[in-house]
């Protein structure tokens, strides 16, 4: 639980950062400018390629050994990551300083900005490579289970990036200041995270000696597959930006990629259980507990998706009247649509099955699935040539969901449910049926409230809409969703927490 607590204050954390300074850079740099920011980030982010797996292995290996304190070998991983993970990150920079000034002959880049786009390419990618560099440290302290440094060291580097980026554009800065911010930041995050992963670990020693060719070896056994997946997740969440450059203006990048911004913030609530359910399900999997597995994620998945089904309602509803108000009209006319396709998407595929995907994980059963990820990318990426020169950034949206449903909302799970020999049928409806039957009377109350009583069209109305549609969906859904042992466990939790609160007399 505490686990999920700072994970959860870390996610808050980046929502409101991500929330507040997007209107405010908008706003400043105006469509197109924006549009160059987003696109530079869209082509960076394919640089966590070069991790290869390599963190989410370490993570793996060292957490069984500190079971047996084996120091030796624990250390024999860290020195092996950390050659390899310094190496990417100079081969990255070298790649990155080079291929920079050529991008634009690809993307549609306006002669304006293409100085100011190769800069932001180079700035950028040395900050990427930093936090390839710290993955090792990253590593250790997931490893140790130290997410309160992890999700604090999170919290500095976003006050430094946003605050950097809002000072840079006070000052009136452009965009090569603030890709100046953002690497300073990521640097820190070096830093930080190597005192942190050093704190945790006190014997940690890193040397050439310990690497053995047999170790890499070992870690790359389990992070090909780890890293299958990340190259299914970065086509999927950066292919399409990356086309829509290719075919339209620099400004609809942005339109494409403020709605993906938006849910990322607020369905991290969600996944980051995710990382907690892993090595639960690995602890399972080794007791060979396959009743307990599927318990787990089918109770995980149905409460994930609960909680996020009354801000998936407030997006389809609201969505257009949130976006006029957070960053203005026109990415309101462009953007809205998207909104509403890939919030029905998310809350299907993310908040209902994210969980299943991270089971396979723990099971080290995920090579299927990631390759699954890979096909989903290839085959939406293959869709979109046809489909956004024809029907625009909507059309991109509409083939993105699609595939995303397909994939994790039923191939996922069939995986899991082949692996466990249990019915998919079963387990979809035990996550999916409640939940949602809960969401329909509030849809439509939500509707009715827009039309007859609360337009949203401020923020104080958008506020308190939220609120009259998520409270009377968790009441409901306290009542269908929730298991009654689940209920008694979670008013023991709150009325111990709010025994602690208590003021002596």
């Amino acid at each position: 639980m505490n686990g999920v607590l700072w994970n959860w204050i870390g996610v808050i954390a980046s929502f409101f950062t991500g929330f507040f300074l997007s209107p405010y850079i908008i706003h400043n740099l105006g469509d197109q400018r924006y549009g160059v920011w987003a696109l530079a980030f869209a082509f960076i982010d394919y640089f966590i390629l070069f991790d290869l797996g390599f963190k989410s292995a370490v993570v793996n290996l060292v957490a069984r050994l500190r079971v047996d304190n084996q120091e030796e070998q624990i250390n024999a991983i860290f020195s092996a990551a950390t050659l390899y993970f310094t190496g990417m990150a100079v081969l990255l920079v070298a790649i990155t300083w080079s291929i920079a000034p050529y991008l634009h002959y690809f993307l549609k880049i306006s002669p304006a900005y293409q100085s100011d786009f190769v800069f932001l390419i180079r700035a950028v990618g040395v900050g990427w490579a930093s936090i390839i560099a710290s993955n090792v440290f990253g590593a250790c302290l997931e490893a140790f289970q130290n997410f309160k440094s992890q999700n604090r060291i999170l919290i500095v580097c976003l006050i430094l990036r946003s605050g950097g980026c809002a000072l840079v554009i006070r000052a009136g800065y452009g965009l090569k200041a603030m890709g100046v911010a953002v690497t300073v930041s990521w640097l820190a995050n070096y830093v930080l995270s190597y005192t942190a992963a050093r704190s945790a670990f006190p014997a940690m020693r890193l040397s050439l000696r310990r690497v053995r060719l047999s170790t890499l070896k070992e870690i790359a056994s389990y992070g090909i597959h780890v890293f299958a997946a990340g190259l299914g997740s970065i086509v999927l969440n950066q292919g399409p930006p990356i086309l829509v450059g290719h075919y339209q203006s620099e400004a609809f990048v942005g339109y494409y990629t403020l709605p993906s911004r938006l849910l990322q913030y607020v369905v991290e609530l969600v996944t980051r259980i995710g990382y907690v359910t892993m090595p639960n399900a690995a602890e399972l999997g080794a007791a060979g507990k396959k009743k307990e597995i599927m318990a787990l994620g089918t109770y995980l998945n149905r409460y994930c998706l609960a909680l996020f089904v009354p801000l998936s309602l407030f997006l389809i509803v609201y969505g257009r009247e949130l976006i006029i108000d957070w960053v203005g009209v026109s990415f309101a006319e462009h953007a809205s649509a998207l909104l509403a396709v890939l919030a029905v998407s998310t809350t299907l595929t993310v908040a209902g099955q994210f969980n299943s995907g991270m089971i396979l994980f723990g099971l080290a059963k995920h090579e299927t699935y990631s390759k699954s990820l890979i096909v989903e990318g290839v085959l939406g990426l293959a869709v979109m040539l046809f489909v956004i020169p024809r029907y625009g950034i909507l059309g991109a949206a509409y083939v993105a969901a699609g595939f995303a449903v397909l994939n994790r909302a039923i191939v996922t799970p069939y995986l899991l449910c082949r692996l466990m020999d249990f019915s998919l049928a079963r387990y979809l409806a035990d996550i999916y049926v409640k939940p949602l039957l809960a969401g329909i009377p509030v849809l439509v109350y939500a509707m009715y409230i827009k039309s007859h009583w609360i337009p949203g069209t401020n923020w104080f109305q958008l506020i308190a809409c939220i609120a009259l549609i998520a409270i009377p969906y968790y009441i409901l859904c306290g009542f269908v969703a929730v298991e009654p042992d689940h209920r008694a466990v979670l008013r023991e939790w709150i009325a111990a927490h709010l025994g602690r609160l208590r003021i002596p007399g």
